[in-house]
């Protein structure tokens, strides 16, 4: 198992999950497909993002992406898992956030995890 990548500072998680609460600040990667997954898996997008809210507030798994280039703003992952009890049956969701600005904007991506061997799962509620 390979190591963990360095955990976001405490200041960057805290300003990340108020922009997933504030509506204004949050957004999908329209670029990606992010609303498509959402919507395969039945998952709202508010519901969603409150979920990634509450659970970083929870749990301290944030971490740092490895950058492609060195002058990449950094962005930042996770993995969100629902249990078997939900009815997104055992989902792990990879999370990419890109915060940007003052006071942060965050972008987020989404997919099925393909890290969960190496990411901690934060466990919505």
């Amino acid at each position: 198992m390979s190591p963990l990548p360095r955990k976001a500072p405490d200041k960057i998680r805290e300003q990340i999950i108020e922009a997933l609460l504030n509506s204004r600040r949050r957004f999908l990667d329209l670029n990606s497909s992010s609303r498509n997954y959402l919507d395969e898996w039945g998952l709202k997008s508010d519901g969603f993002f409150a979920d990634l809210a509450y659970g970083l507030a929870e749990e301290d798994h944030l971490y740092l992406k490895p950058k492609n280039q060195p002058n990449q703003l950094q962005r930042y992952q996770c993995v969100l898992a629902y249990s078997e009890s939900e009815p997104f049956a055992a989902l792990d969701v990879h999370v990419t956030l890109s915060p940007k600005g003052d006071p942060p904007r965050v972008m987020i991506a989404v997919h099925p995890s393909d890290t969960v061997q190496t990411l901690p799962r934060i466990l919505a509620d």
